[in-house]
């Protein structure tokens, strides 16, 4: 240890009360624990004054009661002979904290130089000399006697915060000193029993219940690093195996025997040490050959498919097409490396996927030129109807409108020139008399309309054999069914329906005249008779 120091400074918690800053709950004064004071057993009465503590780190520390004051170095007071002459030497003694297994390590600082070292240094181990010899070998055992009793009294007893603190620092110490799932609880006390954080539980069965926690912990921990170990193994195994594959010409078919060789090649690797199980050694290998079984396979597809896929890029080359047959396709591309390299058998497949392939570009390039077209002749159409409509609205289309007076109207209409060049679908004509229908069925609806009208105006006493057109427009300009009517035919229907009413009235009127002439003369024939019988008497 090189340049290391004495302790610069004194902690703050040392400088404060001992009787309450060791035993405060403050974090920052000890975070998991506090610390009894152990007082001196002396008749001294300044040695009594001095209490002895451990810092949290474990450093012992010495708190005078009477001057509230703190130091880590022993006070001369409370000195040996053998420590006071250690003392004038101006070296120090002083320990590292604890580690985790609770181990410190003493290492000496000269006080004026500043020297350190981890060795005792050469004037302590004079002086020690010297003092055992003047005490004499009973004195110094009986004041080595002394020094372990009074550190046996003055041992520091550890608190926890918590349950769960203390069983930590209890397994802590399990863990430190080397107990397994299976040591016994006689070993582990045996073990443990000089380690402080061995009183962090009070009782006996809690110790015993903390340590079984802690095996069955163990347990699991040593179960899985026992799984990881033969796994790892067993990697190392088959690793061992695939780096000397090529070497020993393993295949698929290769089997572990022991006049083989493959054994004697690979015995004295660790790899195969790690596996010490015979039969286990045998399962790997074939697991490991039928490993390379499904490898092979694999590789001989891929090899396939890169050779069938050569073939393929030959027969393209070659310019094959749909109506190619096998033996002129096979004479075009024998000669071929890429040819010799495919199979009889996988030829044959592959020129006959690429027909299939073919056939079906083929027919995908023959349906999107139908669609295509299709999609060209119903746009004509719609143009061709367009044409037809707007002729209509201009009143050249009429109702039973022969087809050739009106293709002599359009004939040189770009519209209906394109919608002749349509192999599909309706004609022309076709069109045109389906609007011609159209146009029909309206004006027959319409004109229906129209005569409900006037029936409705006769009974309704507002049209008489005597009205006359302009009449009867005055009359029922506003109502839909006489302005929508096409005005030729309803015209000539209005005509007629006149006609039938003016004919109705008349007869009417004749047969009212009729019966007037006949009550006249029954009325005279009547009065003939009273006058004959009057002139009787």
């Amino acid at each position: 240890m090189a340049n290391r120091g004495r302790p610069s400074s004194v902690p703050h918690w040392m400088t404060e009360d001992a009787s309450t800053a060791p035993r405060s709950s403050n974090a920052t004064a000890a975070p998991s624990r506090t610390l009894a004071p152990a007082p001196v057993v002396s008749d001294d009465p300044e040695a009594r004054a001095w209490e002895e503590h451990r810092a949290p780190d474990g450093r012992p520390y010495w708190y005078n009661v009477n001057t509230k004051s703190s130091t880590y170095q022993k006070p001369e007071c409370l000195m040996t002979t053998l420590e006071r002459a250690e003392r004038a030497t101006r070296w120090t003694a002083y320990d590292t904290p604890s580690d985790e297994a609770g181990r410190t390590r003493r290492y000496y600082v000269h006080d004026v130089t500043g020297e350190t070292t981890w060795e005792v240094p050469k004037e302590i181990q004079e002086v020690r000399e010297i003092v055992r010899r003047k005490t004499g070998s009973g004195r110094g055992t009986a004041q080595a006697s002394g020094a372990t009793e009074l550190d046996a009294k003055a041992r520091v007893t550890t608190h926890y915060a918590s349950v769960e603190d203390a069983k930590e620092a209890f397994k802590k110490m399990l863990a430190a000193h080397g107990v397994r799932a299976n040591t016994k609880w006689e070993e582990v006390v045996n073990r443990t029993k000089t380690d402080e954080r061995f009183d962090a539980l009070a009782t006996t069965s809690e110790k015993k219940q903390c340590l079984n926690e802690y095996q069955m912990m163990q347990t699991k921990l040593e179960r899985e690093a026992k799984r990881m170990a033969e796994k790892k193994a067993r990697e190392g195994f088959i690793a061992l195996l695939e780096e000397r594959r090529e070497a020993l010409n393993i295949t698929s078919s290769t089997r572990l025997t022991r006049d083989d060789g493959i054994e004697a090649a690979l015995c004295e690797d660790v790899r195969w040490k790690a596996v010490s199980n015979g039969r286990e050694r045998v399962e790997l290998f074939e697991d490991f050959t039928r490993g390379l079984q499904h490898r092979e396979a694999r590789e001989r597809k891929q090899s396939k498919l890169e050779t069938q896929e050569e073939f393929r890029e030959c027969l393209v080359e070659a310019g094959i097409d749909v109506e190619t047959p096998w033996r002129k396709a096979y004479e075009a591309v024998k000669n071929d490396e890429r040819a010799a390299r495919c199979q009889p058998m996988d030829q044959l497949e592959v020129f006959e996927a690429l027909m299939r392939d073919l056939m079906k570009t083929e027919e995908k390039a023959v349906d999107d030129a139908r669609r295509a077209q299709s999609r060209e002749e119903r746009k004509r159409r719609e143009a061709f109807v367009e044409l037809l409509r707007e002729r209509q609205s201009d009143g050249v289309i009429r109702p039973r409108m022969p087809w050739k007076s009106f293709v002599a109207r359009v004939e040189n209409d770009a519209r209906y020139l394109d919608m002749c060049q349509n192999l599909d679908g309706s004609r022309p004509r076709e069109l045109f008399e389906d609007l011609i229908n159209d146009i029909e069925d309206e004006n027959d609806r319409l004109l229906d309309d129209f005569e409900d009208l006037l029936h409705d105006g006769y009974k309704a006493r507002e049209l008489f054999g005597d009205t006359t057109w302009e009449a009867a427009e005055k009359l029922y300009r506003l109502d839909a069914a006489w302005k929508h009517a096409p005005r030729k035919e309803a015209r000539e229907m209005f005509d007629k329906f006149i006609k039938k009413v003016g004919r109705r009235e008349r007869e009417k009127a004749a047969k009212r005249k009729g019966e007037y002439s006949d009550d006249s003369r029954g009325k005279r024939r009547h009065s003939g008779r009273d006058n004959d019988d009057d002139d009787d008497r």
